[in-house]
C-alpha cells in the first residue's frame, strides 16, 4: 500500500535525511548535479524562483526592444533580368558571335557567367558614379561634418577612396542569382531606404545592358581598327603586284583583250584561212583536171560536165546542133555534092572549133585558178608558222605572267575581304545583338526584410528567461538549501511505508471494462434494408429468364450478333511467294500480302470478298477501322491486305496505323517516318507531306509518329478525315480492344468497325464482350472476320 501522508512531512523528514547524509558526502559534486534528473525537484526549484525568472525575461524583451530601435531597417528590392544565350543574328558574320551550345551544361555556364559580370566591380563601378553612391554614408562615404566635428578632426586633409568603400558596402548589399532552370536573374539589392533599393537594382540591370552593349560596340571598332590599319599595306601589296606584271607584259610583248594575247587571235584567224584555202585550192584542182579530160566530142554528145558548163557553151553547142541538123537535112535532099551542103559543112566546122577554142580558155582560166589558190595557201601556211613559232615563245613567257596574275588575285581577293570585313564591323559598332531584356522593374518594398520588431522583442523575452532559470538552478544547486515550498503544494512521495491490514483503506468499487470495439448491431431485415445509391454507376436488375430490365443502348444495338464476313484461310510455303520482282515496298516483309504476291489464291478472294461486302453496305468511300479481339489477331495483316486490294482496284486507298507492338505498320514498313496524325490535326504537317505513298501500288500510308495521346476523337472526325475527304475507302490498323485509347477515338470517328479473331477464340462470349468495351460504337460493328491461322 501506498503512504497517505503529506507530502510536507515527508519533505521535511527527507531534507534532515539528507542534511545528516550531507557531511558523510563532503558535499561531493556528483550528489548535486544529481538532482537535476528529478523533474520535482526542477519543477520546485524553477517555481520558487518564478519572480526572477519572470523579471529576466521582461529585462530581455526590454532589451531586445531598445536594441531594436537601433538596428536600421532593411529594404530588398528585386529586379530581373531574361538573358536570352541566343544572341540577335542581325548580320551573317559579327565579329563576337555568342557560340553557347545547345547542351545544358554550356547554358548553365553562359547564365552563370553573366550572372558574375552583373555582380563584378566593373558594373558596380557604373552605378556607384550614376547614382553617387561614393557620398552616401550608406554605402561608405563620408558623413557632413558638425562644428564640433570639425574642430576635433583639426586639419587634416587626408582623403579617402570613396569608390573602393561603395564596392565594399555594395558587395555586401548585392545578391545576383539566377533561377533554378531559367534564363531569368534576379538582382536583389538591400537598403535602408526602399526607394534607393529600388533604383540601384535598376541601376545594375541598366548598366549590365549598356555595359553588354558598350564591350560589343568595342570589340567591333577594335576589329574595325585593326583591319583599317591593314587595307594599306594590302593596297599596295596590290598595286606593286599589278604594276610588275604590266611590265612584264610589255618586255615580253604579251598584249591582249578578253583574255588572249594578239598572237593568240592572228593565229587562230590565219589557221582558219589556211583550212579555207586548202579547200579552195582542192576544188581548183578538182575544176582544172575535170576541164582538161573534157573534150569537144563528149561537149558535142551532149556531156557537159559542171567545170565547162557556162552559156557560151551553151550557145556553141545549141550552134553546132543546129549545123549538124542543117547539114543532114541537105544531105538528104540535095545530096552530098550539092554546093549548099559544103556550106553546111563549113558552119558545123565552125561550131567546132569554137567549141575546142571555148574548152581551151575554160583550161586555161582554171589553170589560173589553180596556181593563184597554190600561191595564197604558201603565204598563209608561212604565216601560221610563223605565228606558231612565235606563241610557243609566247606560251613560255605566258608560265611567268600567269604566277603574276595569280599573285595579283590573291592581293585583290585579301584586300576585298579586309575591305569588305572593315566596312561591316565599323557598321556593327552601332548595333546591339545583345539578347537581354528588364522583365520586372524593381519597386520599392512595402515591408522591411528580416526579422520583425516583435520577433526580436519576443527572442529576447526567451533569451531572457532562459538566462533566469539558468540562474536560478546555479543558485540552488550551489548558492545554498533549498527555499521551503509555498503552503498546499502536494509532492511526490520520495519513499513508501508499509500500514497496518487494518488500516488499509477498503477497497474501491470494481470498475467495469469498457469494450474496445463495440458489439455488432444485429443486421436488419431485408425488408427494411437500405441500400445506398452509388453515383456514377448503372445499375442492371436482372429479372427471371435472364434477360436485362432497362437494358441500356449499347446493348439493344448490339442485340442482333454480328455477321461472319469470311474466314481467312491458312497460307503455307510463303517463301517462294516472294522469289519474284518486288514492286511495292509491303512485300518482302513480316506481313502477309497475298492480294500482290498471289492474287488468285484463296486468301486473296477472301480478302476481295470481305471488301466488297464493305462497299455493299453502304458509300464505297467508307472509313472502316480493324480491331483485333485480342493481341496477334491478325488485325494488320486483313487491314493491310483490304487497303492493298482496294488501291489495286484503281481507288483512291488510304491505310491509317493505329496499332501498337513491334510488328505494327509504322516499326516494319515506316520506321523513320517524321509525321503522323497528331502532326495532321495540329496543322503542322499537311496530309500530303505527312502521308507515304507506295510507288507500285499507289497506297497512301499514315504512321503512328508523334503525340497521338493528344488527339481528340473530334479532330480525327473533323481535321484528319476533313483533309483525306478525297480518298475512300480508308482502313484504320486498330491496336486490341482494349488496350489503346487512340484506337478507342478512332472507333468514335469511324463508320464501319471489324472485328478480327483466331479461329476457335471468337464466340458468343468475346463478341459481347467486344461490343460492351465498344460502348455506343457497338452499332457500328458489321461483322467479324475468322482468322484460321
Amino acid at each position: 500500500m501506498f503512504t497517505t501522508e503529506s507530502a510536507d512531512g515527508e519533505l521535511s523528514r527527507t531534507e534532515q535525511a539528507g542534511s545528516r547524509a550531507e557531511p558523510a558526502a563532503g558535499g561531493a559534486m556528483p550528489s548535486a548535479l544529481a538532482r537535476l534528473t528529478n523533474p520535482a525537484w526542477l519543477f520546485q526549484t524553477l517555481w520558487s524562483r518564478k519572480g526572477l525568472i519572470t523579471a529576466a525575461a521582461l529585462a530581455g524583451a526590454l532589451l531586445a526592444a531598445l536594441a531594436s530601435l537601433f538596428i536600421p531597417p532593411k529594404y530588398v528590392s528585386t529586379a530581373q533580368l531574361f538573358i536570352d544565350p541566343r544572341d540577335l543574328r542581325v548580320l551573317q558574320n559579327e565579329v563576337s558571335p555568342n557560340a553557347v551550345g545547345s547542351d545544358p551544361t554550356s547554358i548553365t555556364a553562359y547564365l552563370e557567367s553573366q550572372a558574375r559580370i552583373i555582380a563584378s566591380d566593373s558594373i558596380k563601378a557604373r552605378v556607384i558614379k550614376s547614382e553617387g553612391l561614393d557620398k552616401d554614408p550608406e554605402f561608405g562615404g563620408e558623413a557632413a561634418k558638425s562644428g564640433l566635428a570639425r574642430l576635433l578632426s583639426g586639419s587634416s586633409t587626408s582623403s579617402r577612396d570613396g569608390l573602393l568603400y561603395a564596392l565594399a558596402a555594395l558587395d555586401k548589399s548585392v545578391t545576383v542569382r539566377r533561377g533554378e532552370r531559367t534564363f531569368v536573374i534576379d538582382i536583389s539589392v538591400t537598403s535602408r531606404d526602399p526607394d534607393k533599393a529600388a533604383r540601384i537594382a535598376n541601376a545594375l540591370a541598366t548598366a549590365y545592358l549598356d555595359d553588354q552593349a558598350s564591350v560589343r560596340a568595342e570589340a567591333a571598332q577594335r576589329a574595325t581598327g585593326a583591319l583599317t590599319g591593314r587595307l594599306e599595306e594590302l593596297r599596295n601589296r596590290l598595286r606593286i603586284a599589278e604594276e610588275k606584271a604590266e611590265k612584264y607584259k610589255e618586255a615580253n610583248s604579251l598584249v591582249g583583250a578578253g583574255g588572249k594575247s594578239i598572237g593568240e587571235e592572228q593565229l587562230a584567224l590565219n589557221n582558219a584561212q589556211l583550212v579555207a584555202l586548202r579547200t579552195k585550192v582542192s576544188e581548183a584542182k578538182a575544176k582544172y583536171d575535170q576541164t582538161l579530160a573534157t573534150r569537144a566530142s563528149s561537149v558535142e554528145a551532149g556531156a557537159i560536165p559542171e567545170a565547162v558548163a557556162s552559156n557560151t557553151m551553151t550557145a556553141l553547142r545549141s550552134q553546132l546542133g543546129a549545123a549538124l541538123s542543117k547539114e543532114a537535112d541537105l544531105l538528104a535532099s540535095l545530096g552530098s555534092r550539092h554546093p549548099a551542103l559544103a556550106s553546111a559543112r563549113a558552119q558545123v566546122r565552125d561550131a567546132r572549133r569554137q567549141i575546142n577554142e571555148e574548152l581551151a580558155r575554160i583550161a586555161r582560166a582554171a589553170k589560173i585558178e589553180y596556181d593563184r589558190a597554190v600561191d595564197a595557201e604558201r603565204q598563209i601556211a608561212r604565216r601560221v608558222e610563223e605565228l606558231t613559232r612565235q606563241q610557243y615563245s609566247a606560251g613560255r613567257a605566258s608560265v611567268q605572267l600567269r604566277e603574276l596574275e595569280r599573285e595579283i588575285e590573291s592581293s585583290r581577293a585579301v584586300y576585298d575581304a579586309f575591305l569588305r570585313r572593315a566596312r561591316e564591323t565599323g557598321e556593327q559598332s552601332g548595333i546591339d545583338t545583345t539578347n537581354a531584356r528588364v522583365i520586372s522593374m524593381a519597386m520599392p518594398a512595402l515591408e522591411k526584410s528580416g526579422v520583425s520588431r516583435r520577433t526580436v522583442v519576443m527572442l529576447g523575452g526567451i533569451a531572457g528567461g532562459g538566462l533566469g532559470a539558468i540562474a536560478t538552478l546555479g543558485l540552488a544547486l550551489f548558492g545554498g538549501s533549498l527555499p521551503a515550498p509555498p503552503p498546499g503544494l502536494r509532492r511526490w512521495p520520495f519513499r513508501t511505508r508499509r500500514e497496518p491490514a487494518a488500516a488499509a483503506a477498503p477497497p474501491a468499487a470494481p470498475v467495469e471494462p469498457v469494450p474496445l470495439i463495440p458489439p455488432a448491431t444485429e443486421p436488419s431485415s431485408p425488408a427494411t434494408a437500405v441500400v445506398p445509391a452509388r453515383t456514377g454507376w448503372r445499375r442492371f436488375m436482372t429479372i427471371q429468364g435472364g434477360q436485362p430490365a432497362g437494358t441500356p443502348e449499347v446493348e439493344q444495338a448490339t442485340a442482333t450478333p454480328p455477321v461472319l464476313l469470311a474466314k481467312l484461310p491458312v497460307v503455307r510455303h510463303r517463301r517462294w511467294r516472294r522469289d519474284g520482282e518486288v514492286r511495292s515496298v509491303f512485300q518482302a516483309k513480316a506481313h502477309l500480302v497475298d492480294v500482290i504476291d498471289k492474287p488468285n489464291a484463296s486468301f486473296a478472294r477472301a480478302i476481295r470478298g470481305i471488301r466488297t461486302e464493305l462497299a455493299s453496305q453502304g458509300s464505297p468511300n467508307r472509313r472502316v477501322l480493324v480491331v483485333g479481339l485480342r493481341r496477334n489477331a491478325g488485325a494488320s495483316t486483313l487491314a493491310l491486305n483490304l487497303a492493298l486490294d482496294a488501291a489495286q482496284a484503281g481507288l483512291p486507298a488510304m491505310l491509317v496505323d493505329a496499332g501498337l507492338g513491334g510488328n505494327s505498320l509504322t516499326t516494319v514498313f515506316a520506321p523513320d517516318a517524321q509525321a503522323g496524325v497528331h502532326e495532321i490535326v495540329s496543322g503542322s504537317a499537311s496530309l500530303i507531306r505527312a502521308a507515304l505513298q507506295d510507288e507500285g501500288t499507289g497506297l497512301f500510308f499514315v504512321p503512328r509518329k508523334g503525340h497521338s495521346e493528344l488527339v481528340t476523337a473530334e479532330q480525327i472526325s473533323h481535321d484528319f478525315f476533313g483533309a483525306a475527304r478525297r480518298f475512300g475507302p480508308v482502313f484504320i490498323d486498330g491496336a486490341s480492344l482494349g488496350s489503346d485509347a487512340f484506337t478507342q477515338r478512332f472507333a468514335d470517328a469511324v463508320d464501319d468497325i471489324v472485328l478480327v479473331g483466331r479461329e476457335g477464340e471468337v464466340g458468343a462470349g468475346e463478341l459481347q464482350q467486344a461490343s460492351a468495351a465498344l460502348g455506343k460504337n457497338a452499332a457500328k460493328i458489321r461483322g467479324f472476320v475468322s482468322n484460321e491461322a
